[in-house]
C-alpha cells in the first residue's frame, strides 16, 4: 500500500457573501423557531445573504445541499443533528463548497471530534471568518452516501439505533451510553474483511468500525490515531464476546496504544486495528449499519472507499504567528 497523503494545512477563507442554511426543524422542535431566529439575526448582523432550505422527512438534506451548490452559494451551514450534517457532507463532497457545522442536536459527532464551537455566535464566526480544512470522505457501497467520521456495523450501529429519543432530549449523549450498556451481550457475528488488495481475513466479534475520525457518541475514543486527512481509513474490529472482553477493551481504549507502522497495528482480541483505502466486509447475518452517527438499516455486505480531501470544512482560525496543527 502506498504511503498516506501528507496532511495539508488549513487555509484562510475567501470573502463570504451568500450562504445556504440547511435547517432541520425536527432537531429540538420546541426550540426550532428560536434557533432559526437567532441564526438569522447573527447572519443579518454580518450582512450575509441567506438561502433558507428546510429538511423534511422525505428530504434529509442531500438534495437541498446540491441545490445550494447549483445556486452558487459561497458556503453551506448545517443546522441540525448528525443526520443533517451527514446529508450535507454527501451533497458537498468534491464540490469545493465549504461546510460549516452549527451547534444543534444531541450528537454533533463532527463538532465533537474536531472541537468545533458549541456556541452559536462562535460557530457563525468560524463559518464566516475561520480557516478551511480539507478532509477525507468515505463513500459507501459505490452509492450516494458519504461519511466524514465513521461507518459502523454491529454494536455501535445498534447502540445508535436503540437510543431512547426521550432520553436523548433529556440527558443528551448519556442516552447513547445507556443504550450501549444494553448491547454488551449482543450475539457476536462473523466478519470476512478484505483490506485493499490484501487476502481476506475472518474475525468474530460484536462490531466493526471504519473510521476517518476516532470518537464515538458519549466522547469515547476508540481509534485515537485516526486522522481525517491522512489518506487512509482506520478499521477497528471489536472482538468482544463476553463482559470480560469489554473490560479488556475499555483498558485498551484508555491506554490509547501508539500507532505502529504495520498495516495491522494491534493483534488479538478484543480490539484489532487496521488501515486501508478500500474496505469490503461480508457478515454471516444482517448487521445494523450507521454512518456519521445516523442509523442506516441493516446489511450483510458493506464496501467503503476513501475519497481523499473531498470535503472542505470551516474550522477555527489559527492564532497569528502560531504553527498549524492539523491533528484533531
Amino acid at each position: 500500500m502506498a504511503e498516506p497523503l501528507a496532511a495539508p494545512a488549513a487555509t484562510p477563507q475567501p470573502a463570504v457573501r451568500r450562504v445556504a442554511v440547511v435547517f432541520n426543524p425536527a432537531t429540538s422542535p420546541d426550540d426550532a423557531p428560536e434557533r432559526k431566529h437567532d441564526l438569522q439575526a447573527a447572519l443579518d448582523a454580518a450582512g450575509i445573504e441567506v438561502v433558507w432550505l428546510e429538511t423534511t422527512k422525505q428530504e434529509a438534506g442531500q438534495g437541498l445541499t446540491r441545490q445550494a451548490v447549483e445556486q452558487g452559494v459561497d458556503l453551506v451551514l448545517a443546522a441540525g443533528g448528525d443526520g443533517t450534517v451527514m446529508a450535507c457532507v454527501t451533497g458537498l463532497a468534491a464540490s469545493g463548497v465549504p461546510l460549516a457545522v452549527l451547534p444543534a442536536g444531541t450528537g454533533n459527532l463532527l463538532a465533537l471530534n474536531l472541537d468545533l464551537p458549541s456556541d452559536l455566535d462562535d460557530a457563525v464566526d468560524v463559518a464566516l471568518h475561520g480557516d478551511r480544512r480539507h478532509l477525507d470522505v468515505g463513500a459507501l457501497d459505490g452509492g450516494a452516501d458519504r461519511f466524514v467520521i465513521m461507518s459502523g456495523l454491529g454494536f455501535d450501529a445498534a447502540m445508535l439505533r436503540d437510543a431512547n429519543p426521550t432520553l436523548k432530549t433529556r440527558i443528551g449523549p448519556l442516552a447513547y451510553v445507556l443504550s450501549g450498556l444494553r448491547q454488551l451481550r449482543r450475539r457476536p457475528a462473523r466478519f470476512r474483511i478484505r483490506l485493499d488488495d490484501q487476502p481476506p481475513i475472518t474475525r468474530v466479534g460484536q462490531g466493526l468500525l471504519i473510521a476517518n475520525l476516532g470518537r464515538l457518541q458519549g466522547g469515547i475514543t476508540v481509534v485515537p490515531d485516526a486522522q481525517p486527512d491522512d489518506g487512509v481509513l482506520d478499521v477497528a474490529v471489536l472482538g468482544t464476546r463476553t463482559p470480560v472482553d469489554w473490560l479488556r477493551l475499555a483498558t485498551q481504549v484508555l491506554l490509547r496504544r501508539q500507532r505502529q507502522p504495520e498495516q495491522q497495528r494491534q493483534a488479538g482480541p478484543p480490539l484489532e486495528l487496521f488501515r486501508a483505502r478500500r474496505v469490503e466486509v461480508d457478515c454471516d447475518r444482517p448487521q445494523p449499519v450507521e454512518r456519521d452517527g445516523d442509523p442506516a438499516g441493516s446489511t450483510r455486505r458493506l464496501v467503503v472507499e476513501l475519497l481523499p480531501r473531498a470535503l472542505t470544512l470551516c474550522v477555527p482560525a489559527r492564532a497569528e504567528g502560531s504553527e498549524q496543527d492539523d491533528n484533531p
